[in-house]
């Protein structure tokens, strides 16, 4: 029971911490520092909001969808995830914050993923039921600022459907 809580409460906050872009004017171009490297998106709008997953890949198994949020401080594995690709469980408990309340969260080590074609570095990730709607699909994970701040910089292309990072 205090996993499914901390599950709806995690929902919350990622369904209104997903990435939300409103734009009123027409921007001009941006250059980002140095050459890139290109991930896929998926960009779907949403009663007035804008959402962007990205393709994940975990040991292999993969690729599940996973919500880009440079807001949250870090990055999510739904359980089903966590056991299809053989996630080892730290046996640490993170507590988890939102609008519904707090709980806590397993971690799990994550040695070799990826996000289209661009290798991540190894961490940890918060373990939670995000229990997806029948048929399948939905979000599968969250990819955070914990692993998007390790590229120094990231742009988000909504137009083209392209998250770039820096080039190795």
């Amino acid at each position: 029971m205090p996993r499914r809580s901390a599950a709806a409460l995690l929902m919350a906050v990622l369904l209104a911490g997903c990435v939300v872009y409103e734009q009123t004017e027409e921007p001009g171009p941006v250059d980002s520092p140095g050459e890139s490297r290109e991930v896929p998106l998926r960009v779907v709008d949403q009663g007035g909001r804008t959402l962007a997953f990205v393709p994940v890949t975990i040991g292999g198994e993969g690729p599940y969808m996973f919500a880009l949020d440079t807001g949250a401080s870090a990055s999510v594995v739904d359980d089903d995830v966590a056991d299809e690709a053989g996630l080892r469980f730290t046996g640490e408990e993170r507590q988890v914050s939102g609008v519904l309340g707090t709980g806590r969260v397993p971690v799990a080590e994550v040695d070799e993923w990826q996000a289209g074609e661009v290798v991540l570095d190894p961490g940890e990730v918060t373990v939670i039921d995000l229990d997806p709607p029948r048929g399948g699909g939905g979000i599968r994970g969250l990819l955070g600022s914990d692993v998007l701040s390790e590229f120094g910089w990231i742009t988000v292309d909504y137009d083209d459907g392209v998250l770039r990072v820096p080039a190795s």
